[in-house]
């Protein structure tokens, strides 16, 4: 009985020690620390709110890019500024995967958007 509460100790140490060291893998170039903070969020009527709040002394480049990778959007961030806000219009697009990207040159943070319309199922009419 000992041994098999032992064993049952060592298994569920082991256990715990494995899924502690299991990290998934990331490209360092998106993962870095940047000077910028991004928030993007879905508003009303297919739009798309973006906020940027960064530290000044870099310039950013903001970019709305198709699944593709085609860029739909793009718009350079002067150095001097702190903050940055957009609405994209979403209405004119299809649906499908989009993502906004910020880049200082060095680091990029991407941030997906997923469109999707939903069809009414079905059309009731009264006279």
């Amino acid at each position: 009985m000992k041994t098999s509460i032992q064993s049952l100790f060592a298994l569920a140490f082991a256990f715990v020690t494995l899924t502690s060291f299991a990290a998934p893998t990331e490209d360092p170039k998106e993962t870095a620390k940047t000077s910028y903070a991004v928030n993007v969020f879905k508003g009303k009527q297919g739009k798309v709110n973006f906020l940027l709040e960064k530290a000044t002394g870099k310039k950013l480049t903001v970019s709305l890019r198709n699944a593709k990778g085609d860029i739909l959007f793009s718009e350079n961030i002067s150095k001097n500024a702190t903050g940055y806000a957009r609405r994209f219009d979403m209405n004119e697009l299809a649906d499908g995967q989009y993502h906004i990207e910020v880049t200082d040159g060095e680091t990029i943070v991407k941030k997906d958007i997923s469109l999707n319309t939903n069809k009414p199922a079905r059309v009731v009419f009264v006279n």
